[in-house]
């Protein structure tokens, strides 16, 4: 029973004796000991790991599909210091436009793929294909925004051009890394364009996350014009809130619009930016922005043989940076001079 939960048998009582020195020669009891101890000794890899279920679903069944939690690597427990919502939620009065005679809207009587929708002409063109995927022209590197039909379409609710608004479909697990803390994995091959999930939480001003200590969770809306805003996923948040960064993203942030058509708040989709096997890690590129910041307090832990914000990368980031200033300000470089010995 002991050997089964990993008890150490060269432990040694007040005698200074081991288990298997306190065992009978060749009992039952010695040769599992001795078997124990014979397969640590030789085993260069460290114990396996049992997985722990630490919750079975952190979204309470507010999603489509449960997401369990996993930790094999320490005594960390679900982590219980937000509220899951799985939509974006305010704390403060929001002027978001919903007047439903404001929205521009389609009229169509098929499943929404011809050119002649009103939705898919302000997107440019309706950008899933049949299986609601991002089609193979969309424009990865600057993703144009996406106006999904909404409820003022006259259009059938399962038109072709609403994915995003019929919410997570993927099966995806939160577990615990071995240098990142939490992370989100999923459970299933996804295909390249897929919609993964969605970054919930709370709708706040720009001038509201100045003010804010924590800043780890914030996503720019990106607006052009007038107030920007933010969703910060700290206190209110979803799956979305774990995931890592990768500095190579197989993920990127699109803006769509659904309910509304507001142009200060728009939703923010994840899609898959390639095939992802299923047990692979999913990230996306949090910017330099992000990085020029954070960067001073610790570095990127992604692996990545192309990792452009690790402790190594940083540091030459920084060397270039001074060595910039000391030039600009006409002072001699000397950051790649060696010493001259005693010769």
């Amino acid at each position: 029973l002991f050997l089964s939960r990993g008890s150490d048998v060269t432990l040694k009582n007040k005698e200074g004796e081991t288990p298997l020195q306190c065992s009978s020669l060749n009992s039952q009891v010695w040769v599992a000991l001795q078997m124990n101890k014979t397969l640590r000794e030789s085993s260069t890899e460290k114990p396996v790991q049992i997985e722990k279920v630490v919750s079975r679903d952190i979204a309470r069944g507010y999603e489509r599909i449960p997401i369990p939690c996993i930790n094999s690597v320490d005594s960390e427990p679900c982590p219980s210091n937000y509220k899951y919502v799985s939509q974006n939620c305010v704390t403060s009065p929001m002027d978001i436009d919903r007047n439903i005679t404001h929205l521009q809207y389609c009229v169509c009587i098929d499943d929404c793929s011809s050119s002649n929708c009103m939705c898919g002409q302000l997107s440019m063109r309706c950008w899933y294909d049949k299986d609601g995927r991002l089609l193979p022209e969309f424009n990865m590197a600057e993703p144009p925004l996406i106006f999904e039909c909404n409820h003022a379409c006259s259009c059938w609710r399962t038109c072709r051009n609403r994915v995003v608004q019929n919410g997570l479909r993927t099966r995806l697990q939160l577990y615990r890394t071995q240098k990142m803390g939490w992370g989100v994995r999923t459970m299933q091959d996804i295909p390249l364009g897929t919609f993964v999930c969605e970054y919930v939480g709370e709708l706040i001003s720009d001038s509201e996350a100045d003010v804010r200590e924590e800043d780890s969770y914030l996503f720019d809306l990106d607006n052009k014009d007038g107030e920007v805003y933010c969703i910060d996923a700290r206190f209110y948040g979803n799956i979305s809130r774990f995931i890592n960064h990768l500095c190579e993203p197989n993920l990127i942030p699109v803006r769509v619009f659904m309910s509304h058509q507001d142009l200060r708040f728009p939703r923010i989709a994840f899609f898959s930016t390639r095939h992802i096997e299923a047990g692979e890690e999913i990230g996306f590129d949090y910017g330099d922005r992000f990085w020029d910041i954070k960067g001073k307090f610790f570095s990127c832990q992604c692996g990545s043989p192309k990792c452009k914000h690790s402790s190594s990368a940083l540091a030459q980031r920084q060397a270039s940076t001074s060595s910039q200033d000391t030039q600009e300000n006409g002072l001699p470089d000397t950051s790649s001079a060696t010493a001259a010995g005693p010769f």
